[in-house]
């Protein structure tokens, strides 16, 4: 169901269940069968989105500390 997305694409797919979801909630009861289907479909790409967020965070981190570390310019204290 959920494959590798770039983050645009999850961003338009969040906010297009987002529209739909709000929809279909006004049309229907909260617990309608469709809006709760629709609601967890749309719980698992923030999921994704957040996920993928953590991900690039640590690659940041971990990347600006290889830098950091191979860097000539270390400071000692006075």
């Amino acid at each position: 169901m959920l494959r590798e997305f770039r983050e645009e694409e999850l961003s338009i797919t969040i906010e297009s269940l987002r529209c739909e979801l709000l929809e279909v909630a006004q049309e229907r009861s909260l617990s309608d069968r469709t809006v709760v289907e629709l609601s967890e479909r749309l719980d698992s790409y923030i999921l994704l989105a957040q996920n993928k967020m953590m991900e690039n965070l640590r690659t940041r981190k971990s990347s600006s500390r290889h830098r950091s570390d191979g860097s000539n310019s270390r400071r000692t204290m006075n």
